[in-house]
């Protein structure tokens, strides 16, 4: 009797057998997503394979309901890469695969045109200089040899790093190879998209979280059948079906969005290097400001390193001004005297100017003057933000809005106080200094639709805007000629978070929209607001130094065993129960010290510690940290599963986490 061998997305790592559908050849199931009944529930699995076995086995066996599939979308990389991922970060082949071949893709019966494609755009042909023509010529001649290999190009702001990746694409498309091109934020697609579909036109196809299903089922067949070449999408684009791999590309590599949180955790980099290997691929990582990880791995040589110090036409790099808050005047004020001249003058002179804060709302907390309590979230252990228009309380975390009390709730006082600034006070502050300015506010209030990022980038661009103020998310990839001043109103917010990558956060922050601007004519200025100003995380960006700060940075990790030194996983307990998580998370770092002892694993066991918030939408949570060699982690990790959690309380690992907060 012929059996399916299906995996499911859950957490349980096995294969469950099926009886295919009447009349149907199993060999057209197999490589295909089905609809199967679990439990009480019906899933979305994938059927990867097909068995004889004893037609006495099969009499409890359940009939798959519905094969969604016409096309074989699982590949033999495929299924060795859901291996590689269930292994590695600690999930089942279900879950690894789900994120290969997502269980939402729908098939449409409508052809997909690209939206963007039908738009005509400008191709600018740009002079290289020495730097990117080497660089093109040491990737290109790789290229020819058919074997992976890796480059980290740290290049400065606006040295040309978008050129020389559209260069190398060009190589590979003339050796029919693909390239799949990852940006860290959907708020660069516009931009990215543009230039790559003015230079390959109709090679070109899109993907990210703001396409729909049936968009997404169309580019992925579409790959697999070689009718596009090149995909440009945030993280989950790594994952490109394409069956001749020439290029994959890290843009912005050091940023943290390439590294799932939820399960399966996958890191982006190492992903990409697996399928390098796996099909001869050229692996390209840039930055202005590398990771410590990998900028550690070029020089070890594990990755090949290309510099590009220069930026392009010799312009010079900006004027960084670092300015005290520490001795304002107007302590209700988000910008010092010095900062407001500044963007007077850039403003008089008809240039245009991007004030970076990366904290969201109007002001960060209020607190009754009477009881000197904070306004808190009833769902989760952080403040509420205080948001204009109309006046509300907001949770960054959990999404609760409430309208701001008329009284204090804990002693009915109605005098209260507001502290700290977000983007929507500094617009307020912006809009009375300089009525006649054209501002733009992007930050994760305005930009819930991908129009909001391109209205953004289109209005600076064709200079329909003066000033744009914006999170983090305005830091990276935008190229604006106009910009003359960036100014950073409080460089600081990143150091205070308890974490051992927030100085390197901070530094890359400040040098990444410190990039943003001097890329025209002008020469760029920035205004760096900040109560630490000796701090060497914010002396050296001053200074546009990465190598410096890096060789100091890089001593701190070796000295406290931090990556890259060391591996590390974060052991999640999580329940709505603050008492039963407390119990468990004892329990379990006993449990898990005792299997370090009885099967001699060098590990470091901390903990457990409090989330960095502690409760989030009535969910407590602690962290227990392991600390050690990959192996030793994974062979421990292996164990999780034998250890008897209370009811309503569940565990979780991420390895290598993007933080330990």
């Amino acid at each position: 009797m012929i059996v399916l061998e299906v995996v499911v997305p859950i957490p349980i790592n096995k294969a469950f057998y099926y009886l295919p559908l009447n009349n149907i050849n199993s060999e057209d199931i197999i490589r295909k997503r089905v609809k199967v009944p679990f439990g009480k529930k019906i899933l979305t699995a994938y059927a990867i394979s097909y068995r004889n076995i004893k037609s006495s086995n099969t009499l409890k066996l359940k009939h798959i309901i519905e094969i969604i599939d016409k096309n074989n979308l699982i590949t033999d990389e495929a299924i060795e890469l859901s291996k590689y991922i269930s292994k590695n970060y600690v999930c089942s082949l279900g879950e690894a695969l789900s994120s290969i071949i997502p269980t939402s893709m729908k098939p449409s019966k409508r052809i997909f045109k690209n939206k963007n494609i039908e738009k005509k755009v400008e191709d600018k042909k740009y002079t290289l200089n020495k730097q990117q023509n080497d660089a093109i010529n040491l990737i290109n001649e790789n290229l020819n040899k058919n074997v992976y290999s890796s480059f980290l190009i740290h290049g400065v702001t606006a040295s040309g790093k978008t050129e020389v990746y559209i260069n190398a694409i060009e190589y590979a498309l003339k050796q029919n190879k693909s390239t799949i091109m990852l940006i860290p934020d959907i708020s660069l697609t516009t931009q990215f998209s543009n230039v790559m579909i003015a230079r390959f036109n109709e090679n070109v196809g899109i993907w990210h979280s703001g396409i729909s299903n049936n968009e997404k089922y169309g580019l992925f067949l579409k790959a697999i059948n070689g009718d596009i070449k090149i995909i440009i999408g945030a993280r989950s684009a790594v994952f490109a079906p394409f069956k001749n791999l020439g290029l994959i590309i890290i843009d912005e590599e050091h940023e943290h969005t390439y590294k799932q949180e939820q399960k399966p955790s996958y890191d982006t980099r190492e992903i990409a290097k697996w399928r390098g290997k796996y099909q001869n691929a050229i692996v390209i990582l840039g930055s202005a400001t590398p990771s410590l990880e990998s900028y550690k791995d070029a020089m070890d040589k594990n990755v090949n390193l290309i510099e590009l110090n220069k930026r392009i036409d010799n312009k010079e790099l900006p004027e960084v001004k670092v300015l005290t808050l520490k001795n304002r005047i107007f302590k209700t004020s988000s910008f010092l005297p010095e900062t407001i001249k500044a963007i007077s003058t850039v403003l008089a002179r008809k240039e245009q100017i991007i004030v970076f804060l990366n904290r969201r709302g109007y002001s960060t907390s209020i607190v009754c003057k009477k009881c000197n309590s904070v306004y808190q979230c009833p769902r989760c252990s952080i403040s509420m933000v205080f948001h204009r228009n109309p006046d509300s309380l907001k949770c960054h975390y959990c999404g609760k809005m409430k309208y701001l009390p008329v009284s204090c709730p804990l002693c009915k006082g109605k005098n209260v106080t507001f502290f700290g600034s977000g983007t929507q006070k500094v617009e307020d502050e912006l809009k009375k200094l300089f009525k006649y300015a054209k501002i733009f506010r992007l930050d994760g209030d305005t930009a819930s639709s991908k129009k909001n990022y391109e209205r953004a980038y289109n209005g600076i661009k064709s200079e329909e805007y003066d000033i744009l103020i914006g999170t983090q998310m305005i830091a990276k990839g935008f190229d604006f000629p106009k910009v003359s001043l960036v100014c950073v109103i409080d460089a600081d917010i990143s150091l205070y978070i308890p974490d051992f990558k927030s100085i390197e956060k901070t530094f890359q922050l400040i040098t990444q929209v410190s990039g943003r601007t001097g890329r025209g004519n002008t020469r760029g200025n920035v205004i760096v607001q900040t109560n630490h100003p000796h701090h060497y995380a914010i002396e050296y960006a001053k200074k546009h130094d990465f190598k410096s700060f890096y060789k100091i940075e890089i001593e701190q990790r070796k000295r406290l065993s931090y990556p890259p030194f060391c591996y590390i996983a974060k052991v999640s307990i999580r329940g709505k129960k603050c008492r039963k998580v407390d119990e468990d998370s004892e329990k379990l770092f006993f449990f898990l010290k005792d299997l370090v002892a009885k099967y001699k694993l060098e590990l470091e066991i901390l903990g457990p510690v409090s989330a960095y918030i502690a409760k989030l939408n009535y969910i407590y949570k602690k962290h227990i940290i392991i600390k050690g060699s990959k192996n030793n982690i994974l062979k421990l990790a292996e164990f999780l599963g034998n250890f008897k959690q209370s009811v309503g309380s569940f565990i979780g690992i991420e390895v290598m986490p993007s933080d330990l907060i």
